[in-house]
């Protein structure tokens, strides 16, 4: 049996643990990883080697500055701030919310913009007493949207621009990707406000001692306005420090100063800083990043594409190829990590459609465009996993909400991708 056949059907098993929600995802994640790794898909070492990236170092660093805000009372105070501004409605919150993620993640990390907002978006839910889960999945949706508005929103956009000029095909400005990534933000924001809020799941599902868990401050412990402002300080300066990142100061090494710094102000302890890093949502990315490797080195995608790309023809409609790209770009992403997803399609997909003579630059927007819509299963997105345990979240949760934002895009996409590349 090849590798690649391997690697699909340990892929389904996983797909369906995943579904049924009976085993923990970080358990399925990384005995998925594992058994590939066994069955020589993958070397022993690629199941650990996330675990010392930066996506690893950035998401554990993000939760400690996120459990910092509720430690130094920031977290109430802006929650308080936005309640009185947006009023205690289901609707008010998830507008400011929706609004504030997609504008940040057009120029930050998608996983450091929700784990930044994510314990003001719990304070201001709980004060309005309101579904704290409700609230989390267009959160974390929108941080995967939002990075549609900039060339730079996401890696993925910038692995799909590099690896298109390398073949000598001038690509995007920096605003460009707005040219449909606004639209898209417009549609998502309707989706959500009208029916998208509807396929939510009905109630609270979130823990009730998670939360006092996660938002209590330390017992005995008065807020200083003294390292209430060294944390907003810090907060901001990561804002601004990670829209300016770059290779010497990278956002992974921003948010490790960050936390760096808040422990040795006492604005959290490092007792607390161990407790806010929730292990499980790690032990997910790291499982499901090994799982992307082999999903690459096995041929398992490229051999999806082939399948597709037979299915087509010699000279297929251009519509229905630009169709095609979107469609088989949001299912891989939904498997594998969306710079995987782009690093495995562009390559491919690129040259096709240069020999059929559709706009090579059309096909690379729809690829950033749907490498960035992560909305069918938990682990699509660091984004996604954040918000499981706060929200105590399934398959189901994001699924349903999912497919009918999937489809928004692809219509969205359809019609704005053509009218500003022509096929």
């Amino acid at each position: 049996m090849s590798p690649a056949v391997i690697t699909l059907l340990v892929l389904a098993v996983m797909v369906a643990l995943f579904v049924s929600g009976k085993v923990p995802l970080g358990l399925v994640s990384m005995a998925g990883a594992l058994l590939l790794a066994i069955l020589g898909v993958i070397d022993k070492a690629d199941v650990f080697t996330a675990f010392s990236g930066s996506t690893i170092i950035l998401l554990g660093g993000m939760m400690i500055v996120g459990q910092a805000l509720f430690h130094t009372g920031v977290a109430d105070m802006l929650a308080n701030t936005l309640v009185k501004m947006t009023g205690v409605s289901e609707n008010g919150i998830m507008i400011a919310t929706v609004l504030t993620a997609l504008i940040l993640s057009s120029i930050c990390s998608g996983v450091g913009v929700v784990a930044m907002l994510l314990p003001i978006v719990i304070a201001m839910a709980m004060k309005a007493k309101i579904s704290v889960s409700r609230q989390l999945i267009p959160l974390s949706f929108a941080a995967s949207v939002g990075c549609n508005l900039t060339l730079i929103g996401a890696a993925s956009n910038v692995s799909t621009a590099g690896l298109i000029e390398d073949m000598g095909i001038p690509f995007l400005g920096f605003f460009d990707l707005g040219k449909v990534g606004i639209p898209v933000c417009i549609a998502f924001l309707v989706y959500y406000l009208t029916i998208g809020k509807k396929f939510l799941t009905p109630g609270d599902t979130s823990d009730p001692e998670y939360l006092k868990e996660y938002t209590e401050k330390e017992p005995g412990y008065k807020f200083s306005p003294l390292k209430g402002t060294i944390c907003i300080v810090v907060l901001l300066a990561l804002l601004v420090a990670m829209v300016f990142a770059d290779k010497s100061f990278p956002m992974y090494f921003i948010a490790a100063l960050a936390c760096v710094i808040l422990i040795a102000t006492g604005c959290i302890s490092e007792k607390q800083a161990m407790k806010a890093v929730d292990w499980p949502t790690l032990f997910i990315v790291g499982g499901m990043s090994a799982v992307s490797k082999a999903m690459s080195s096995s041929g398992a995608g490229a051999m999806i594409t082939d399948l597709v790309t037979n299915m087509l023809g010699q000279n297929p409609n251009k519509f229905i190829f630009l169709l095609f790209v979107l469609i088989l770009t949001m299912l891989l992403t939904n498997m594998m990590m969306n710079t995987s997803t782009v690093v495995l399609v562009t390559p491919l997909l690129i040259p096709i459609a240069v020999s059929l003579g559709i706009n090579p630059v059309a096909v690379g927007v729809a690829i950033c465009v749907a490498a960035s819509a992560p909305f069918l299963t938990p682990v699509g997105s660091g984004t996604n996993t954040l918000v499981i345990k706060p929200g105590n979240l399934g398959f189901r949760d994001f699924f349903v909400p999912g497919v009918g934002l999937s489809l928004v895009i692809l219509v969205v996409s359809m019609i704005f991708i053509p009218m500003f590349w022509p096929l």
